[in-house]
């Protein structure tokens, strides 16, 4: 904004509000409404505020946009995270993941009560409906994951990194007693993503360790290679449970890493994402999920955008 502009460049200058103000033949408290924004100067004034401040008009009528390239989402998040105050882009994406990325597999948590949960460590009730208490514990369980994840977001990925996001995802839960289950561990039960075939138990260890080869041996990951990431992570389906939160979690960690802005998919648009990802595992077409992962990405650099543009 033009005010502002006029404030940096005046107290740059060491000079005072009066003085613009006999400069330009105004009150000073007219220029206390220009540098605010809900008075702008005439040209003329504009004129004598570039030679004053030694810029061009230009320069100083220039809507300089926000420019989220020049943003290090890791580090806000980081920072954020350890300042431990409300109402953040850290607090509202820990909130938007979690709730959406439950939802998708069938958490009947609202967002409400995932943010009351997130704020109070509280449930807010529903008289009307039971809560499961695996959906309770897999919220908490998410939002330390991601914490967890922002701690290691600049580190190498490795099968041990991705055992870990699974454990702590499923730590505690029903799931967590059942052997069969195998928290922490790749599965030992065969399944099946969208009716389509996954790698067999036997070959989970040597597909990822097959995926993880090509993805770390590349000279430049873009947006494009992470979203071919989740897709193959999604068709080896390595765990009994928790794969896509967990490949979810994973290509953010990578946009993190690789200095890109993150997705997370809404449950709103969870049948593009599904529709995507079938579309991509039969070869049928890729650009459906780039397209669809594209779209989130989007959304949530408007959330970076609101919560950063006025820093």
């Amino acid at each position: 904004m033009l005010g502002d502009k006029i404030k940096k460049y005046r107290e740059a200058k060491k000079i005072t509000q009066a003085e613009i103000a006999e400069l330009l033949g105004v009150s000073p408290a007219t220029v206390s409404k220009y540098e605010a924004g809900t008075l702008e100067p005439n040209i003329e004034s504009i004129k004598k505020l570039s030679e004053l401040f030694d810029v061009t008009i230009d320069e100083l009528l220039k809507d300089d946009a926000f420019d989220i390239s020049k943003i290090d989402v890791l580090s806000v998040l980081r920072e954020q995270k350890d300042m431990k105050i409300k109402g953040n882009l850290y607090h509202n994406t820990q909130i938007t993941m979690t709730y959406n990325t439950n939802h998708i597999e069938g958490s009947k948590l609202s967002e409400e009560q995932t943010r009351y949960i997130y704020e109070t460590n509280t449930l807010l009730a529903d008289k009307n409906s039971i809560t499961n208490i695996d959906d309770i514990i897999e919220t908490t369980n998410h939002f330390k994951l991601f914490d967890y994840m922002l701690d290691v977001a600049d580190k190498k990925l490795t099968e041990k990194m991705i055992k870990e996001f699974h454990k702590i995802l499923k730590e505690g839960t029903s799931d967590y007693k059942k052997d069969w289950l195998a928290v922490g561990e790749y599965k030992k039960l065969a399944n099946e993503v969208g009716g389509l075939k996954t790698s067999s138990p036997k070959n989970v260890e040597k597909d990822i360790q097959k995926l993880l080869d090509w993805y770390n041996s590349l000279k430049e990951v873009t947006i494009k290679e992470i979203i071919e990431f989740h897709a193959k992570f999604e068709i080896i389906h390595p765990f009994q449970d928790g794969n896509g939160r967990v490949g979810r979690l994973i290509a953010f960690k990578e946009c993190l890493k690789n200095h890109i802005v993150p997705f997370i998919i809404l449950d709103k648009d969870k049948l593009f994402y599904y529709r995507g990802l079938n579309q991509y595992q039969t070869n049928k077409e890729k650009d459906y999920l780039i397209d669809t992962c594209l779209n989130a990405q989007d959304q949530y650099e408007s959330m970076v955008k609101k919560f950063l543009n006025n820093n």
